[in-house]
């Protein structure tokens, strides 16, 4: 295929990195088969994004662009996008195609105590080789490079050209499902004694009103992880939710969250409230007694407000408008549901998208309240890095401040045949150790039937 002449103009106009985009109609595949397709020649630089209405799905193959490390900052991947979207030339303005930067903000970028998350442990971003995207029934495919003269901008044309040509043709490698799996929760009795002490501190005279505990789950398979089956489980199990795959190297980042962080249009700011929890019920009936327990239920009501009340707080220095709280809803997923409630502002045209994510995170949902006084304390009791869990992840276009962000939960990090799966809880001052242990255990309930897993929990 010869090279578009917009391109050869671009460089001539002194451009040296370029973004192609067009709309693909050759492609039978549906995203997740590209993706899965991808592993031969791209594993460990694979990512996957799917909102939970399923009308838009991206697939990154190969990295063009990396940012790890002290690089994935807040701070240094909004430097990263100011410095480079004037230098890049992309040919159309699509949402969700081109140059984008996909990936994870760690949950706390100061705590590097385990290995568990290799190289994206303090957060990673990258801007794929070849971006596939899916909005409104259409495809687009985007490739990302560069050529520093014309001979170069010649070959990385051809090159990319035939490596997507020999993609569509590539041959899905055979899944080999985990039937051997043993779950293992980890240091529970000393989790309990936190929640204790917790609940002792909220309930001295204080400005702490909520802390968010988090714990993990150790799995073991005789054969490694995979991150095309776990995919494919979980979006067979699990609905309302956000589905993200983050691989770098042999880590792989995935889960299936409910939750929104902040998405981001031209016009809008957009988040969302999660918070309360009880489990789904096992006949229509019972699920629709334990719903009206969790609307009525006055400990997961406070839960649920002091998390709605910052939020808005916080999305109305974003908007610079007043927000109305109205009365949360119940938001089901396969195992658990929740109190949710969307909220929406009008956003200031000055204000910078990643800014936003940052004012955001952790919500009180995953950090506590007030946000210094809980992160101090999680700081100094919960001994667990989080890595990505309970992060922000998602995705930003480079060209345009637009992108939408979800809250890293119901998720696990895997690296060969070892995986650790997290799952957190609120604790307020009437909070008891014993019931947040069960919540926890709900919580890791789609990972862990996502890997297959759910009938070898050795601690249930």
């Amino acid at each position: 295929m010869s090279i578009p002449k917009e391109l050869t103009q671009a460089f001539e106009n002194g451009y040296r990195q370029f973004s192609w985009v067009k709309e693909i109609n050759e492609n039978p595949d549906s995203l997740r088969t590209s993706f899965e397709k991808g592993q031969k020649k791209f594993k460990g630089e694979r990512f996957y994004w799917q909102t939970p209405e399923k009308n838009f799905t991206l697939v990154g193959l190969g990295k063009e662009r990396e940012l790890v490390y002290d690089q994935a900052s807040f701070e240094q991947v909004d430097a990263f996008i100011s410095e480079e979207k004037d230098k890049i030339y992309q040919n159309t303005s699509v949402t969700g195609t081109g140059a984008i930067l996909f990936g994870g903000f760690a949950f706390d970028s100061k705590q590097t105590e385990q290995n568990d998350w290799g190289r994206m442990e303090q957060g990673l971003f990258y801007l794929p080789t070849f971006l596939l995207t899916e909005a409104e029934g259409k495809q687009y495919l985007s490739m990302n490079f560069s050529a520093e003269n014309k001979e170069i901008l010649q070959q990385k044309w051809l090159k990319l050209t035939e490596e997507y040509a020999n993609l569509l043709k590539t041959d899905l490698t055979d899944k080999k499902e985990s039937t051997q799996i043993t779950a293992e929760e980890i240091a529970v009795s000393e989790w309990m004694a936190v929640v204790d002490d917790t609940v002792a501190k909220l309930r001295e005279v204080g400005p702490l009103e909520k802390v968010v505990l988090a714990r993990r789950m150790k799995v073991k398979s005789e054969q490694p992880f995979q991150a095309d089956i776990i995919l494919q489980h979980l979006q067979q199990q699990q609905t309302n939710t956000y589905f993200f795959v983050l691989e770098s190297d042999e880590q792989i980042f995935i889960g299936a969250t409910p939750e929104r962080l902040l998405k981001a249009s031209t016009k809008t700011f957009s988040t969302a409230s999660i918070a309360g929890s009880v489990s789904r019920g096992t006949t229509v009936m019972e699920d629709e007694s334990l719903g009206n327990y969790l609307l009525n239920d006055l400990k997961n009501k406070q839960e649920h407000k002091i998390v709605v009340d910052r939020i808005i707080k916080e999305l109305e220095q974003m908007t610079g408008t007043s927000i109305q709280a109205e009365t949360p809803q119940l938001l089901k997923n396969r195992d658990i549901q929740h109190l949710y409630l969307p909220i929406e502002g009008q956003r200031q045209k000055e204000y910078r998208f990643l800014k936003g994510i940052q004012q955001l995170h952790p919500t009180p949902a995953l950090g506590g309240e007030p946000k210094d006084l809980a992160l101090a304390w999680l700081k100094e009791h919960e001994q667990l890095d989080r890595g990505l869990y309970g992060a922000p992840i998602g995705w930003i276009a480079i060209k345009e401040d637009v992108g939408e962000f979800a809250v890293g939960i119901r998720s696990a990090v895997f690296s060969g045949n070892i995986g650790y799966l997290y799952a957190g809880c609120g604790i307020v001052k009437d909070s008891q150790a014993e019931q947040e242990r069960i919540e926890t255990k709900i919580k890791f309930q789609p990972m862990l039937r996502g890997i297959g897993g759910e009938d070898h929990d050795k601690s249930k």
